[in-house]
């Protein structure tokens, strides 16, 4: 069989599958490519003084590891907390999303919008997790331009140029709802600024999943690139659309 009589599921599968992989390894710092190893940031973001004094912090912790063409991830839990996205804990009890058919979740989507005064989208929904005094955060509203907002402040505060990532260990599969319109094992990359493909974001939020773990309390991963990927077109740089990363608004997966 030739590559191009290959239906479009089995390379989804494979870029998964490849990324998840790839990224393990480069968490354990024996990759190459987008993530040949990465560095844990460790701290406190002061999520409660909004979204400025975050950005400020998250540079902050990074700033000593981070080089030009560096990619640095953050969790969606920590930008949406700082966008002041928190709702009662309700929203996963009554019902968890994670059990509601794809089908229904719009309509509970809806009903959150509604209550909370803020957008809650279906993928939003997905995103939610449990959140100090019984609350929960509810995704980051537009990752891509949180992604450039970030990659603009390393450039202004250190002069540097990198890609930021925002991610979350969610994925859609307990719906059937991928978060961003394609397969991902482990960890989604929601949104990522203009200098990185969707592969690239999967290995890189995949690698920072592994290094930040469930309770080492690390909010800022840095995933450090081998040569060859350290100048890539667009670094930095606002994606050509806003809101979540979307398989379907991309020209591929990765190169091709």
């Amino acid at each position: 069989m030739g590559d191009t009589d290959r239906p479009e599921w089995f390379w989804e599968l494979a870029v998964a599958v490849n990324a998840a992989f790839k990224g393990l390894l480069g968490s354990m710092g024996e990759s190459g490519h987008i993530c040949a190893r990465t560095d844990a940031a460790q701290g406190e973001v002061p999520v409660e003084e909004g979204w400025p004094a975050a950005v400020e912090r998250m540079v902050d912790l990074a700033a000593p590891y981070l080089q030009d063409g560096d990619v640095l991830v953050v969790a969606d839990k920590v930008v949406a907390a700082a966008l002041g996205r928190v709702g009662p804990g309700a929203v996963l009890a009554e019902p968890d999303p994670k059990t509601v058919p794809a089908a229904e979740l719009g309509s509970v989507a809806e009903h959150w919008t509604s209550r909370l005064g803020f957008p809650v989208s279906v993928q939003h929904l997905l995103l939610a997790d449990e959140y100090p005094e019984q609350r929960c955060t509810l995704g980051t509203d537009d990752p891509n331009l949180r992604c450039a907002e970030l990659a603009s402040a390393v450039r202004e505060r250190l002069g540097r140029e990198v890609d930021c990532v925002i991610s979350d260990t969610d994925t859609g599969l307990d719906t059937r709802t991928p978060l961003i319109g394609t397969l991902t094992i482990g960890a989604t990359p929601i949104g990522a600024s203009a200098g990185l493909n969707l592969y690239e974001a999967m290995r890189c939020a995949v690698a920072a999943e592994f290094a930040r773990g469930h309770r080492r309390r690390i909010p800022v991963v840095v995933c450090h690139p081998a040569d060859r990927r350290r100048k890539r077109p667009g670094i930095g740089q606002q994606r050509s659309y806003t809101g979540f990363l979307d398989a379907d608004r991309e020209p591929g997966l990765a190169h091709a």
